[in-house]
């Protein structure tokens, strides 16, 4: 291996340390308690090493919401593209947010503060993303009402985020402040999937 990708290696594992790091503190302590000495503590690097790879906290926690509806988001779309039936797709789409909002406590959390905030820098961007996220869930809903599965009374856009806004809460409801959740995963999944079947199903 070259030394010239040995260096990108190490560049990404610390970039990726540090993202890690922001999360964790950003998602337990908020973002405005939060610093960046907290973060490179945790991420083991020093100061300088941070803002080498960015220039401010901000940037940090811009790069998560980011990165996080972009995963999101593949892989919303490699739902579609399978060709499955709306109602498959969008259960498949429940599945993929809750588990990842179960699964990673500090990311609910962030995603619940910052999602619809409008005073930050990526305020416009966060928004953006989150649209994007409801588009594609209220897309299936119109192809369900279609295909006569969901519920022609119901609007698709705003019935999509407020799924979106269910999960969001749900998640932080059943993960935070408790020493266990008070659900395992697939409890918490299949709740999610109950309610949203009996809100949008056709009867």
């Amino acid at each position: 291996m070259s030394e010239a990708v040995q260096k990108l290696k190490k560049a990404d594992r610390t970039r990726r340390a540090l993202l890690d790091a922001a999360l964790q503190v950003i998602g337990q302590k908020g973002f405005s308690s939060a610093t960046v000495d907290e973060i490179v503590r945790k991420a083991g690097v020093s100061k300088g090493v941070a803002y080498y790879h960015f220039k401010s906290k901000e940037e940090m926690a811009s790069s998560i919401l980011d990165q996080e509806f972009a995963l999101l988001q593949n892989e919303f779309l490699d739902l579609v593209a399978r060709e499955q039936s709306p109602q498959a797709v969008l259960m498949g789409m429940l599945d993929v947010f809750a588990s990842r909002l179960y699964n990673q406590k500090d990311l609910a959390q962030l995603f619940s503060t910052e999602m619809w905030r409008s005073d930050r820098a990526w305020s416009d961007g966060v928004r953006e993303s989150a649209q994007a996220l409801i588009d594609l869930i209220a897309t299936q809903l119109k192809q369900g009402q279609q295909a006569g599965q969901v519920r022609k009374d119901i609007d698709p856009t705003f019935s999509a985020a407020s799924i979106v806004g269910m999960v969001v809460v749900d998640a932080m409801y059943c993960i935070n402040g408790a020493k266990k959740p008070l659900f395992t995963r697939e409890e918490f999944i299949a709740r999610i999937y109950d309610f949203v079947h009996h809100a949008i199903a056709v009867a």
